[in-house]
């Protein structure tokens, strides 16, 4: 039961991260798989040090 906690909450938090990057170069989806792979908190660091898209500006 605490395992299928711990992956939902995972899940959420890469969700979120994904959203984070939706206005990025990756996209929401391209940001969601990364952040599956690594840990979301590295990806919202990596986030945080590129720019975002310059189509968003």
């Amino acid at each position: 039961m605490t395992l299928a906690v711990i992956v939902i909450i995972y899940v959420v938090f890469c969700i979120l991260t994904g959203l984070c990057g939706s206005q990025r170069r990756m996209g929401f989806f391209g940001t969601f798989i990364i952040s599956l792979f690594i840990t979301p908190i590295v990806m919202l660091i990596l986030l945080k040090l590129t720019a975002p898209s310059e189509r968003v500006e």
